[in-house]
């Protein structure tokens, strides 16, 4: 089967460099899936773990999850109840710390925490609780006053303090707040984020340190597009980046191997198009990231969300997303914890998905290209993600398009072939010669928990280090991938005009979709057409957003200078002409 990609092919989608990222967990209940992975109990040092999290980066590493909202924070120096009498909220805290010390942040470990994010090249969004500080004292019953910001508050200032200041990205308030009915009063909560916003102004502003990044406010850490869409009514204007949950089921559900196998939850970018229609309305810079996600939720499911099968489900949603706009970054759960962990809590070692998320660090750009062509395809060109060949939903192959991260100009097919005993031959029909990153379970078994690299190299990580991973270069244009297998594919030879075009920004006048916030890349900003695309930045900060009515004010004033250079170039001839004359 012959596939292509054409010069002129458009961009689709835009995403961060940080577009695959991670979480870490409060979750401290001991059991087989979690074992002593929490935020509070992993360890951090561990010469695979911070190997595997390198390997990751640039990436945000969420903070949160469904004990967020319980959780204290003790940033004193002594974290111990003292006989004597203590400033009274040093000795609450160390009361309340004695208490659960499985969900109590000490100042120690808030700085192991950071340390590891700055070493590894990675940088946090924290989940500050919300809804015990809501909690009447004497009814027990959340949502019941206005948020107490004392505890946030303690946590806020010693982190502005921190050498490790700027490794924290962001802030949001509360865990799945809606979810349940957990809370009722959403005015009581957007208050909390007006709450919250000036606490980070004053704080920051108070370091009187220019070159340390102000974090920003996330939100409203929901669940799914229909909550989050209600949120966002009342939060749009209240938060610089709107995020959200998203699982495709349960962890105990009998079918879940569909989710892997079928592909029409995940094939077409209008799955997403509700939430982020409610983000171009209620936002003033429209960005979306899924906070927290993975294939299923109650800790995934052993031998599915842990082993080769799930990486065709991993692999096709990140396709999914990043023509999403304006998805821009997607948080797996978890980096360690839980069937769905990218480094296994048992014995550091990596999980398929794991390399799915580096293969795609190492090679993928940030702009997402198409259409795809084909003289099979069966679908329209408009539907961004090619399948074949047996329609939506069971398609054994699918196919994306981007462009490279090293050689930019050219593009890379991310290619999976679910099929269980057939290969796919694949004619790519541009370029002069190839590299393949073909990935296959161990033996060819889809539920291995090991993955070789173009069916001879076992990938894994040892004493620290990160394999060494190399493509294999290829004259042919013909693909063959093995039954049940993953592939990068680069096209050497062949350029195509949007991949070496710089990152274009501008507003969509008619739909109201506004300027997107910054994003983070090497790329330099310029603005083009009336098509939304993010705005890309330079590395450690957000620049201000430009409208289009500011471009063209600034294409006005450029004329116009430019005609009054050229009238003022005349004018000095025709006078030097006449003394010449004179």
């Amino acid at each position: 089967m012959e596939i292509s990609i054409q010069q002129n092919a458009s961009t689709i989608g835009i995403v961060r460099p940080e577009f695959i990222s991670t979480t870490m967990d409060w979750w401290h209940l001991k059991s087989e899936a979690w074992g002593n992975s929490s935020v509070i109990h992993a360890d951090l040092t561990h010469p695979n773990l911070v190997a595997a999290a390198r390997g990751l980066r640039p990436f945000f590493l969420r903070i949160g999850g469904s004990f967020a909202d319980i959780a204290t924070y003790n940033m004193s120096n002594n974290s111990t109840i003292s006989t004597t009498p203590l400033v009274g909220e040093a000795n609450r805290l160390a009361k309340a710390c004695s208490k659960n010390r499985q969900l109590c942040l000490t100042r120690q470990r808030w700085d192991e925490i950071l340390k590891f994010a700055h070493d590894t090249g990675g940088r946090i969004f924290f989940t500050l609780a919300y809804l015990q500080h809501t909690r009447d004292d004497e009814s027990g019953e959340n949502d019941q006053r206005d948020w107490d910001s004392t505890n946030a508050k303690q946590l806020l200032q010693y982190t502005a303090q921190s050498k490790y200041a700027n490794t924290v990205f962001g802030f949001e308030l509360g865990n799945e707040l809606t979810h349940k009915h957990k809370i009722q009063n959403i005015t009581r909560l957007v208050h909390a984020y007006e709450e919250l916003r000036h606490i980070i102004d004053e704080t920051w502003s108070a370091t009187n340190d220019k070159n340390k990044h102000k974090p920003k406010i996330l939100g409203p850490a929901s669940i799914g597009p229909s909550q989050t869409t209600k949120l966002l009514k009342a939060l749009g204007s209240h938060i610089d980046i709107a995020t959200y949950h998203k699982y495709h089921g349960g962890g105990k559900d009998p079918s879940i191997i569909q989710y892997a196998k079928g592909t029409s939850i995940i094939q077409h970018p209008r799955n997403f198009h509700e939430l982020s229609n409610a983000v171009n309305k209620y936002m003033d810079r429209p960005e979306v990231w899924i906070g927290e996600g993975a294939m299923a939720y109650n800790s995934g499911r052993q031998n599915i969300t842990d082993s080769f099968v799930g990486s065709f489900w991993f692999t096709n949603l990140l396709g999914a997303i990043s023509k999403s706009r304006p998805h821009t970054v997607y948080c797996r759960q978890a980096l360690v914890g839980g069937y769905y962990e990218l480094i296994s809590h048992e014995t550091m070692k990596a999980r398929p998905d794991y390399w799915i998320a580096h293969l795609w660090k190492k090679l993928v750009g940030t702009k997402v290209i198409g259409p795809i062509l084909s003289p099979s395809r069966k679908d329209s060109p408009d539907e961004y993600t090619f399948g074949c060949c047996e329609g939506v939903g069971y398609n054994t192959l699918l196919v994306h398009t981007f462009c490279a991260k090293e050689e930019r100009s050219n593009p890379i097919f991310v290619i999976t072939n679910i099929d269980k005993k057939s290969p796919f031959s694949l004619n790519i029909t541009v370029g002069t010669h190839m590299t393949k990153y073909i990935l296959t379970g161990k033996g060819g078994r889809r539920d291995s928990r090991s993955v070789v690299l173009n069916g001879n190299q076992h990938l894994t990580i040892e004493n620290g280090q990160l394999p060494v991973i190399v493509g294999e270069d290829t004259d042919d244009q013909l693909i063959t991938l093995p039954p049940v297998s993953i592939a990068f594919v680069v096209v050497h030879g062949f350029q195509v005009d949007e991949c070496v075009s710089p990152i274009v920004a501008a507003t969509n006048e008619t739909s109201k979709i506004k300027y997107a916030s910054s994003l983070i890349t090497e790329e330099q900003p310029q603005v083009s057409s009336d098509e939304y695309v993010p705005f890309i930045a330079s590395e450690s900060e957000m620049h201000h957003p430009v409208t289009i009515h500011e471009v063209q004010q600034l294409a006005l004033a450029q004329l116009l200078g430019a005609v009054a250079f050229f009238a003022f170039i005349f004018f000095l001839r025709k006078r030097i002409r006449k003394s010449r004359r004179h």
